[in-house]
């Protein structure tokens, strides 16, 4: 059976045109565009419809590519990553728990350097117990991927693209992430870019892989001796990568009139010097909350790593902003900051800067605007880093009290 709101992917876009569709969609419509070899993802929700629809192109003979089942995502991601060292283009995608699964083969995508790409629909991990609902998983696992982070279905579009570009430009895998349910479930009007148009800025281009009439070692043990060099010889290549961003997101513009950065900004001049740091869907809300009629700013994370650090520090420092109230989906149980708010510390460290992060939407529960004034008044009282530097928002103490913020 056909997923309807594929049609406009099973023949050519020759112009460009808005459509109707959920993040999940949109993202196997830009897939397809970037002409895959090998599609190999398990389905789990909120993501499974980003590869159902990539089914149905394929089945439609749109797209030529081998659409490959497998037995969980641990198989997914292993044989992506096997596929992509053999010189395929290849997509994949997961959440939460698959992502927890692919653990033990994300690291070998970064060492071999191959340029593949995945979605994340994020979703919390199962703790205290089950959920399929959005929270920040991502950030809590680091194993060297490039990650984009999408605010809407049209950036999440765009960002299926963008991200094959990456990829092949920074040989390094590269992660697409979107708030699941909030983003990959919700239909929104998108611009989608002629077939003719993804092609020319996504072209495959000459790589090492496996090659019979070339052979080498790929996956061999590694000594004492050469672990270290390797290491490093990897983060040499990942100081690179920024440049790889920046030029795939100044070509997308040229290419489509849409304007994307590694950290973008909002009344950054306004007279409060206080800002909100997010990324993600919250963006949206806080915009719509209205950041001038409040004296507050905004700074919204794309690039989640390589973390922009050098880029960060310059926005503060030019603007003069004196306090940063972090609004981030994840924790860290018993840590001194959850994800976010770590790197943003790190890459400010030795600035004047007040910092504290607020736990938000955990679980999939609705971010308020009267939960992102309360953060905002909140920070109007803090003028120090001593103390507790993070804490939870909107969260119940009991059945009838609201824990109250500590800091």
């Amino acid at each position: 059976m056909s997923v309807q709101p594929m049609n406009p992917f099973f023949k050519e876009i020759k112009e460009p045109v808005q459509l109707t569709m959920t993040g999940n969609y949109a993202v196997a419509g830009g897939v397809a565009q970037t002409d895959p070899d090998v599609l190999c993802a398990f389905p789990i929700t909120p993501q499974t419809q980003s590869v159902e629809g990539l089914s149905d192109v394929v089945n439609h003979g749109k797209l030529k590519a081998a659409f490959v089942n497998v037995e969980s995502e641990l198989a997914a991601c292993a044989f992506s990553t096997a596929a992509c060292a053999a010189g395929a283009r290849t997509f994949s995608a997961t959440a939460s728990q698959g992502l927890l699964l692919m653990t033990e083969c994300l690291p070998m995508a970064v060492g071999w350097r191959v340029p593949l790409t995945m979605l994340i629909s994020a979703r919390a991990f199962n703790s205290p117990n089950l959920s399929i609902w959005n929270s920040w998983e991502f950030t809590l696992i680091d194993m060297g991927w490039n990650v984009i982070v999408s605010e809407n279905v049209q950036e999440t579009y765009d960002s299926s693209i963008i991200a094959s570009r990456i990829s092949e430009d920074s040989l390094f895998p590269t992660q697409f992430v979107h708030d699941g349910f909030i983003i990959s479930h919700s239909a929104q009007k998108f611009m989608a870019i002629p077939d003719a148009d993804v092609l020319k800025y996504t072209p495959k281009k000459p790589r090492h892989h496996l090659n019979p009439e070339n052979t080498g070692t790929w996956g061999g043990i590694v000594t004492p001796d050469y672990f270290a060099e390797g290491r490093l010889g990897q983060d040499l290549a990942k100081e690179e990568v920024f440049g790889h961003m920046e030029t795939a997101f100044r070509d997308f513009e040229k290419m489509t009139g849409r304007s994307y950065h590694l950290i973008e900004e909002y009344n950054l001049d306004n007279p409060s010097k206080t800002v909100i740091l997010t990324m993600g869907s919250m963006c949206g809300n806080i915009l719509s909350w209205g950041l001038e009629k409040h004296g507050i700013g905004m700074i919204k994370l794309r690039s989640w790593r390589p973390f922009p650090a050098a880029q960060l520090r310059k926005l503060v420092e030019d603007h003069g902003i004196e306090k940063i109230v972090i609004l981030e989906k994840d924790d860290d149980l018993s840590g001194i900051l959850p994800p976010v708010g770590k790197s943003v510390a790190s890459a400010l460290f030795g600035l004047p800067v007040v910092l504290r992060s607020l736990i938000v939407g955990l679980g999939g529960r609705d971010v308020t605007k009267d939960e992102i004034e309360y953060a905002a008044k909140k920070m109007e009282k803090v003028s120090d880093n001593k103390g507790r530097l993070y804490d939870y928002l909107g969260v119940r103490e009991t059945k009838d009290k609201m824990w109250e913020v500590r800091f």
